[in-house]
């Protein structure tokens, strides 16, 4: 057998197993950038999970924070009314106190000037008597 005769049969099968080597080669190629792609892919799903996930616990800190304003604001609210509240029954009492001095003050100036009438009287009748005694001892004395 001529050499050239084998030339064409071992140029096939070179060529056959070369594109074998090469299409192995270009899967695993193909393979390779289809697992780097999909881990690319996993990545960003995770980075948009993780983006998702922030995204609630900042509204969540965000819903808390706005929650204990409002409590915050409420419990000020209370504490304010409560203030004018006691601000307005403490004025209410002092008012009250003045107002009971006042009918305690009328009341000791009506039960003086009462005393003192009654003072008067009792002593123009005690005078009275005096003088109806003196006059008795005169009418007896000239008698």
């Amino acid at each position: 057998m001529d050499f050239l005769q084998l030339g064409g049969p071992i140029a096939a099968v070179v060529t056959a197993f070369l594109s074998f080597v090469g299409a192995r080669r270009m899967i695993r190629h193909e393979r390779a950038k289809e697992e780097l792609r999909h881990a690319e892919q996993q990545r960003a799903e995770e980075l948009v999970r993780q983006r998702a996930a922030d995204n609630l616990v900042d509204q969540a800190r965000a819903a808390v924070a706005a929650e204990r304003d409002q409590l915050l604001g409420r419990w000020q609210q209370t504490l304010d009314e409560a203030l004018e509240e006691r601000r307005r029954l403490v004025e209410d009492h002092r008012v009250e106190i003045e107002r009971v001095r006042q009918q305690a003050r009328w009341e000791v100036d009506r039960v003086r000037r009462e005393s003192a009438a009654i003072v008067t009287h009792l002593r123009a009748q005690f005078a009275e008597r005096l003088d109806d005694s003196d006059e008795r001892r005169s009418i007896e004395q000239k008698r």
